[in-house]
């Protein structure tokens, strides 16, 4: 028990595999407690103007049907599609028609139009006659129109796979991410190279690289528009700019990092400054500069959200995200996001996979000789 709070101490994989799994089914039952609903959806309602008495006729899901005398308020009832008649003593009639689902919290109806009796009668009033409806869900610990329960999370892939056309919209977005990066960390490696290693680019280039890191990158999307249009070429330069700036002066540390035993053994030999870059720079910087790019990686699908808002014709998940939260779909909002964490998990995996098939020497053990 105590290696688990050691100060610098290690875990056996299979002990750390443990932690993570325990981690991830307790973050979801919390979510699963806080977004719990105790009770069944309320709603109250009253009329506006009119003349009382009022008689309320409610119809709804799974025949439900139900009628009331006055101003009241109906508890237990399920999700789906209502409609509510109103008529008072003068004959005269309105309806509302509206949905109860797990983020309509007080939704509030004011209908205004007449089905049968006098206009005129209506009119008597000075003011329109009509019904007000507040169904409250407010009895989870955490308002279901911040955070949806995740069965519902759930529930809407199949909207999204279906009638929106998800994996479509993922590709467009990895495609992105891909085309960015590959642009971006083949210029970062060559400008980085000659910072790094010739003199006079170092004087002439580094202090402008490292200033371009504090430019807002939100800030400069008008002029990625008047450079490169608003089609997939803008968002590949926009994203590739946006992670060159950060990986230049990765590059060009690293390569300052570069043990000096190992240069010093490479000018023993007699290596030229090409023998040099290729044995002893690139292998030092490659095996390292891949860590650094799994990080940017997380980044980077920021820079492919605020893309994707420019031009929402194209698709992306970050216009699916956009139309979703314009419409009001939580649950879709939230599943999406979901799919980007997923997304960027499994880069994650693939780059450590590629960081063992290509620098296999990080990873082997060193022997102790007794």
């Amino acid at each position: 028990m105590k290696k688990l709070f050691r100060i610098d101490g290690k875990l056996p994989p299979k002990t750390v595999l443990i932690i993570e799994i325990m981690g991830f089914l307790f973050f979801l039952l919390i979510w699963w407690i806080s977004t719990y609903q105790f009770e069944s959806p309320t709603a109250q309602f009253n009329a506006n103007n009119g003349v009382a008495p009022f008689v309320f006729e409610w119809t709804g899901p799974d025949g439900f049907k139900e009628t009331v005398e006055g101003d009241g308020e109906l508890s237990g009832l399920d999700y789906g599609e209502y409609t509510v008649s109103l008529k008072d003593s003068l004959g005269n009639a309105v309806e509302a028609k509206f949905t109860i689902n797990s983020t309509s919290d007080t939704a509030i109806e004011l209908p205004i139009r007449a089905i049968n009796g006098s206009p005129e009668e209506i009119k008597k009033n000075n003011e329109a006659f009509g019904i007000r409806i507040d169904i409250s869900l407010r009895n989870s610990i955490v308002n279901k129109g911040i955070l949806p329960p995740p069965l519902e999370v759930i529930k809407s892939y199949k909207e999204l796979h279906f009638e929106k056309s998800l994996v479509k919209n993922a590709i467009i977005s990895i495609k992105l991410n891909m085309l960015g990066y590959i642009e971006a960390i083949s210029i970062s490696l060559l400008l980085g190279f000659l910072i790094g290693l010739v003199p006079f680019f170092r004087s002439l280039l580094s202090r402008y690289i490292d200033a371009i890191r504090f430019v807002p990158l939100a800030a400069v999307t008008g002029l990625f528009i008047s450079w490169f249009g608003m089609d997939m070429d803008m968002k590949v330069q926009f994203l590739a700019f946006g992670i060159f700036v950060f990986l230049v002066p990765v590059v060009v540390q690293r390569i300052d990092e570069v043990a000096s035993i190992y240069k010093q053994t490479a000018y023993t030999l007699g290596a030229s400054s090409w023998q040099s870059i290729k044995s002893v720079y690139w292998p030092s910087v490659a095996s390292r500069i891949i860590d650094d790019i799994r990080v940017l990686t997380a980044i980077s699908w920021t820079y492919i959200i605020v893309a994707e808002l420019i031009n929402t014709t194209e698709g992306g998940l970050g216009t699916m995200i956009f139309r979703a939260k314009r419409t009001g779909g939580l649950n879709e909002v939230f599943a999406i996001l979901l799919l980007i964490i997923f997304i960027g998990f499994v880069q994650d995996l693939i780059f450590v996979w590629l960081d063992k098939k290509l620098f296999p020497f990080k990873y082997q053990k060193t022997k102790k000789y007794n």
